[in-house]
């Protein structure tokens, strides 16, 4: 499925299973605007009086309020629980672009779809669809975490780690 489908059906069945959150949606959005990108695909998306709109992207001309990118990786990853978004975001898996105001809406954005998740079975049968067809790529399968932790580290930091056993675990 395309990414604008899934957007669509992502937005339309927030709507009809948590009208409140949808709302909210609107609020927090407004009439701005964000590029969004998985993978090779990207789009625009707005709301417009509480109307989705999601267009195909025409490149790095769009005017947009904020940009997000990610892969279908990294989004399975964060699906499964084995990668956090904040651990996303320090490895580069996830990128966002933006003045800080209009980056904190796009985070409120998913938060807001994120919190109704769990009490919408239309948001979470459009989750296991996308794990599905993600799932039939091979390409799509393959996430490395490669970076646990993006700064210099002390020795001392590294042995008050070790010593709480707080170290991330060796895997073969």
């Amino acid at each position: 499925m395309m990414l604008k489908v899934y957007i669509t059906a992502l937005i339309e069945d927030l709507h009809e299973c948590d009208p409140d959150a949808y709302v909210r949606m609107c609020h927090v959005v407004g009439k701005r605007s964000a590029r969004i990108q998985l993978d090779e695909e990207a789009v625009i998306v707005r709301m417009n009086l509480g109307m989705l709109q999601v267009e195909s992207s025409t490149g790095e001309a769009d005017v947009v309020s904020g940009e997000g990118k990610t892969t279908r990786a990294t989004v399975l990853a964060l699906l499964d629980g084995s990668l956090e978004v904040s651990e996303a975001i320090l490895n580069d898996s996830i990128a966002v672009y933006g003045e800080l105001e209009e980056i904190n809406r796009m985070f409120q954005a998913i938060e807001i779809i994120l919190d109704a998740s769990p009490r919408c079975p239309e948001l979470q049968r459009l989750s296991q669809k996308f794990v599905q067809e993600a799932s039939a790529n091979p390409n799509a399968l393959s996430f490395e975490n490669s970076t646990w932790y993006p700064f210099a580290v002390l020795p001392q930091e590294m042995q008050l780690l070790a010593r709480y056993d707080l170290l991330p675990r060796e895997t073969k």
